[in-house]
């Protein structure tokens, strides 16, 4: 008897320690906005800080206010994406692995758009079911977090000569296969552009953006004929923040309140003092 009346009043003064806890927070340490970064590798490759990727830019502008969590996965596509992704981000949102994400970006086609006939046909995803793939990864999200802002993101272009160049310098049997061109992809970025009007949510047209620079500019801002360098990396980061600014104003004024003042507050406000042997 004696153990358990101990037990009871160890865990009672552990509860009562938490309640205390939470009842002091401070009101600046509500829950942090959470966006959720999803794609294939534009996304996987924001994040590299040797390249200044856009994620990494996104992190580092919101560091005081919000948690940027990123699911970019090189060589995905709608269909793989759908099948085996949604489902572990479905389980992460349900087991809340973080808060409930503020704004979700899907940004998919690059590879869906491999050419049928090319070296990496086993990318490929027929037009018509990546729009339908598109519209079932949006269902998903609103159902697992009804209150979270969807933005869906079209692939950008493609450098046509990088690409030709690639495939003939191949030692292998798909020398001289070409993966990808500018002009597919086009009609994947249309597509996904349908698909956000059609489910009402924004896009960010990042092909149409791209392809009205002159080629030599554009072309500029890939490394690889595909995946952005750090020019190109701005310029994404540009765009999604008039994207956001423009789409979520309610969002971007979270973003911009720090969780926590900066330490200037402090030092004014509390400042050491000679005669301040206090140091709580």
């Amino acid at each position: 008897m004696p153990r358990i009346l101990v037990v009871c009043f160890t865990l009672a003064a552990v509860v009562t320690s938490l309640v205390k806890c939470q009842t002091t927070l401070p009101p600046y340490s509500n829950a942090r906005p959470v966006l959720l970064l999803t794609g294939d590798s534009l996304t996987e490759q924001g994040t590299y800080p040797s390249s200044q990727g856009w994620v990494a830019l996104l992190q580092a502008r919101y560091t005081h206010s919000s948690d940027v969590i990123t699911r970019g996965l090189s060589g995905f596509n709608t269909k793989w994406f759908l099948k085996h992704v949604i489902p572990v981000l479905e389980h992460e949102i349900n087991a809340r692995a973080y808060t409930p994400p503020s704004l979700i970006t899907v940004w998919l086609g690059t590879n869906d758009a491999a050419l049928a006939n090319g070296s990496n046909a086993a990318s490929h995803v027929p037009i018509d079911e990546y729009k339908n793939n598109l519209i079932k990864i949006v269902d998903r999200f609103r159902n697992a977090v009804p209150d979270a802002e969807i933005l869906l993101i079209t692939p950008p272009h493609i450098n046509d000569g990088a690409r030709i160049e690639f495939a003939a310098n191949r030692t292998d049997a798909k020398r001289g296969l070409v993966d990808r061109s500018n002009a597919a992809v086009g009609y994947y970025s249309r597509a996904c552009v349908e698909v956000a009007n059609s489910l009402q949510v924004p896009a960010l047209d990042l092909y149409t953006y791209f392809n009205a620079m002159s080629e030599t500019t554009r072309n500029s801002m890939l490394v690889d004929g595909i995946h952005l360098n750090a020019m190109g990396n701005k310029a994404v980061d540009q765009q999604l923040r008039n994207k956001l600014n423009t789409e979520f104003p309610a969002l971007i004024n979270a973003l911009d309140k720090r969780q926590i003042p900066a330490v200037s507050k402090y030092q004014a406000e509390d400042p050491w003092k000679a005669d301040n042997t206090s140091t709580s």
